[in-house]
Parts: C-alpha cells; sequence; structure tokens
C-alpha cells in the first residue's frame, strides 16, 4: 500500500496580518525564569518584582523572588532569601514588600510562610509573626499537604489580610484568613469568626471599605458562603451578597467595578449549567445575564483596564468563543477585543498594569509573538480603536510521518490557539473527508488515522 502526505496547508483566516508584535523588546529579560512566575509588579520607580517557584533568573542566583531593571535585567542590588516557593507579594506605602508562600525561613530566621522585606530584598525584623500560618485546612494543590499563605493584601490603615490553607495563625485559631497588625501580630479587632471551611485564594479590597474573599470555601464562620463572599470593613460577614458558583468549583480572581458590580473568575460555572469561568455579578451577588464575557478554561487573573474593559489570564484557549490562549481582552459589555492578541506558548498565572499603556504578564510560558520571554513579559497594549488586525500565524513543521501497526501518524509543530484537522483524499482534487481535529494548548500535535487504504492522502487544515 502507499500513503500520500500532501504538506500544502489550507488556511481559514478572515483578518489581515498585523505588523508587529505586543512584545515590548526593549524589556528584555534573557533567558527569564528557570520556573513559574507566578506574580509579577511594577514599583513607581520602574523596577518590577516577581515572585513565584524559581531558582535561577537569566542565570543569576535568584531563588522564589526577584527585582528586574525597568530593562529587564536583574537588580543585582535586591537580595531576599526565602528558602521555598513564594506565591504573593503586596508592596506597601513605605516601600516594604510582604511576602507569603510555602517558605518557612527568610535568611535563615524562621518565618512561618508570611513575611516582610525592606526595600533592598533583605528581611524587616519589626515585622514578627511568630510561628506563622499553620496546619492545613484541607487537601492543598494536586495533594500537597502543606499549608500555605496564596494571597496577601494591604489595607490603607497598614493593616494586612492573608488567605490561604492554614489553620492557626502564631498557636490561634484562624482558619483560612487573617488580619495582621503591621508589626505581624494577629489583629484581634477583626470579627470574621472562626472562617473558612476551605483555603482561601484571593482577597480584594472594595472601594467602600468591604473585603471580598474568594477560594475554595462553601462557608464562612457558619454563613453559606459558596466560593466567594463580602465582608464588612469590621470582618463580620455581609449576607445581602449571596453568589452560588457550584460544589465543584473555585473563585480565583476579582475586581470591582465604579457601579458596584464585581467581575469574578477562576474554575468557577455560576450555578450548574453556566460554564463560562468568569461571571460579573450585581451588588447582590446574582449573575448579570447582559454580561456576554467567557472562557473555556480556569482563568487565573484579572486586571480592569480603562472603560470597564478587562484583560485575563489563565489557562483558557478560547475568549468569548474565539481562539486566545492564555490571555486576551475583553470590551467592556464581555465581548471580545479583537485589537488585543498575543500568541502565548502556555498559560498566564497573572496579568499586571504598567505605566505608559504597557502590562505584564508572567506564567509557565516560554515565548510570546514567538520572542524568547521565559516566565514573564511586558506587552503594548494597542489602541481599542482602528481596524481589527490579527497576527496570521506561520505554517506547521512536520516532525515526523510514518505507519505504525497499521496506523497512520503524523507529528507537527503548532500554535496554541489554532484548530488542525487532518483531512484526507484519494486524490488532490478531493473530495477531503475531516478525520479529526484539534486545538492545541502545547507548540505541537500527534494525529493518528487507524483506517488505512490504499492511495490515501492527508492534509492539514489550520483554522
Amino acid at each position: 500500500m502507499t500513503w500520500w502526505l500532501v504538506l500544502t496547508i489550507r488556511w481559514i483566516w478572515s483578518a489581515e496580518a498585523r505588523a508587529g508584535s505586543l512584545v515590548d523588546t526593549s524589556f528584555d529579560i534573557g533567558k527569564g525564569a528557570d520556573g513559574l512566575v507566578e506574580q509579577v509588579l511594577e514599583m513607581p520607580d520602574g523596577k518590577v518584582l516577581i515572585c513565584g517557584n524559581f531558582t535561577t533568573f537569566n542565570e543569576e542566583n535568584r531563588s522564589y523572588v526577584a527585582r528586574l531593571n525597568s530593562n529587564g535585567s536583574v537588580d543585582l542590588s535586591f537580595e531576599a532569601h526565602p528558602n521555598y516557593w513564594v506565591r504573593h507579594m503586596s508592596v506597601q506605602k513605605d516601600g516594604k514588600i510582604v511576602i507569603g508562600g510555602y517558605f518557612e525561613t527568610v535568611n535563615d530566621v524562621p518565618r512561618g510562610l508570611i513575611a516582610r522585606l525592606n526595600a533592598d530584598g533583605s528581611l524587616d525584623r519589626t515585622f514578627n509573626p511568630g510561628t506563622g500560618a499553620t496546619n492545613i485546612i484541607a487537601g492543598g494543590i494536586d495533594g500537597n499537604m502543606t499549608p500555605f499563605v496564596f494571597w496577601t493584601e494591604i489595607q490603607e490603615d497598614g493593616k494586612i489580610l492573608i488567605t490561604g490553607n492554614f489553620r492557626d495563625y502564631n498557636g490561634e485559631s484562624s482558619t483560612g484568613l487573617a488580619r495582621l497588625n503591621p508589626d505581624g501580630t494577629r489583629d484581634e479587632t477583626f470579627k470574621m469568626g472562626w472562617g473558612l471551611d476551605s483555603w482561601g485564594r484571593v482577597i480584594k479590597l472594595a472601594s467602600n471599605g468591604q473585603i471580598y474573599i474568594g477560594g475554595w470555601f462553601g462557608n464562612l464562620s457558619g454563613n453559606n458562603a459558596n466560593r466567594l463572599a463580602r465582608l464588612n470593613a469590621d470582618g463580620t460577614f455581609d449576607n445581602t451578597f449571596q453568589p452560588y458558583f457550584g460544589d465543584s468549583t473555585a473563585v480565583y480572581s476579582v475586581v470591582e467595578l465604579a457601579n458596584g458590580q464585581v467581575i469574578a473568575a477562576g474554575h468557577s460555572k455560576y450555578d450548574t449549567n453556566d460554564f463560562k469561568e468568569v461571571v460579573r455579578l450585581n451588588h447582590d451577588g446574582s449573575v448579570d445575564p447582559s454580561w456576554k464575557g467567557s472562557t473555556n478554561e480556569k482563568t487565573e487573573s484579572l486586571l480592569l483596564l480603562k472603560n470597564d474593559e478587562l484583560l485575563l489570564g489563565g489557562y483558557f484557549s478560547e475568549l468569548d468563543s474565539q481562539p486566545r490562549v492564555g490571555v486576551g481582552r475583553l470590551n467592556a459589555d464581555g465581548t471580545l477585543d479583537d485589537k488585543f492578541f498575543a500568541l502565548v506558548d502556555n498559560f498566564v498565572w497573572t496579568v499586571a498594569s504598567g505605566q505608559n499603556e504597557k502590562i505584564y504578564i508572567s506564567g509557565g510560558f516560554t515565548s510570546v509573538d514567538g520572542v524568547p520571554r521565559s516566565g514573564v513579559a511586558r506587552l503594548v497594549l494597542p489602541e481599542t480603536t482602528g481596524p481589527i488586525s490579527t497576527p496570521k500565524p506561520t505554517a506547521p513543521t512536520l516532525v515526523h510521518a510514518r505507519v505504525e501497526d497499521n496506523k497512520f501518524r503524523l507529528s507537527l509543530t503548532t500554535q496554541p490557539g489554532l484548530t488542525y484537522t487532518l483531512e484526507s483524499a484519494q486524490n488532490p482534487a478531493g473530495p477531503w473527508t475531516p478525520l479529526t481535529s484539534i486545538r492545541p494548548l502545547e507548540t505541537s500535535l500527534d494525529f493518528e488515522d487507524p483506517s488505512l487504504t490504499t492511495n490515501r492522502l492527508y492534509r492539514v487544515q489550520v483554522q
């Protein structure tokens, strides 16, 4: 038998190719991080803080937290030494940095999952959490049974809110949530009760002083609180806010709109039918059905832009039912903004604001728009007006084509976010029959045709 592979690629592509890339090449990180960059924050002076689960950055020894210069190079004057993964950072008005995560020491000084750094990265010993956050509430991420602090949030008065998978703070019961005084002691005036029944993931301060907390929980101090709750400024439960996301979900990110509505995202269908992963909620927690936003997979991060536009980062490959891998932008009504298109080769964990209409993304990717960017990149936000412009992808490259076990196998390099369809025919004029379609999240895919016949030709359609 004879099989033929037709390597011409049939494009179905409706938009014009744009000139250039969204990547800001003046922010050059070299080889970047050797692991996950979980968060990125731009400082007022233009320098950039990053944290995550990495040990080097551009071949410089920088474990779990680092500071970059405005051009992307490592700031060698900043040295911090947590002994393990830093999951979140917040910067105080005085430039000191609160960090939370899995670490147990900083600069060899005991710090139970929470610490504060001076502006140069050295440990601020005036912040003393005692034994810190200890003991888990429930099984952690991927079966990890180690407690962690997932989020830190600094109030205007300097007090610090933390959430995560911990049951106690400095020996006192504080399940999943605590407010700390500026010296690291637990704020006993925070009247939240006993806390969460599972771990928290995100805290956001509302403009009126109230507090949003999201995560995996279903109950907060005896109150029904399905994955998202709102607290009053003193920590008491606000029972006028009653969202419901379902039992197999979690809220990872929250932003508040000027009109008091909130957008919540995560692995978070809203009720039992709607797997949107991102929703807009009214002030009482009910879903706003007029908002059209949706993603098809976990949404890790939200950033509110001007005019209520929204930047999203996550594991998704579709945004508003259109191909977008890891990052995309929605208009105020939740529809896709076609002007923003960045080709990211893996998931985006955080989207963050920068100066001069620029934004940062961080995560597990290694390239953006074909430009090497391992873990973190700075992008230029395109204007929201003007002609729709989307980058046209390059043709896939054949890795191998062969027959094994009486099956035809084909491997290609690919670009995430596009749909690849293997088709077959008996002659080049067709008709061509679709065999299988795949929209990969990685940069390669494998096709297989178990139904071999003589003189069969194959081609790949890219959409």
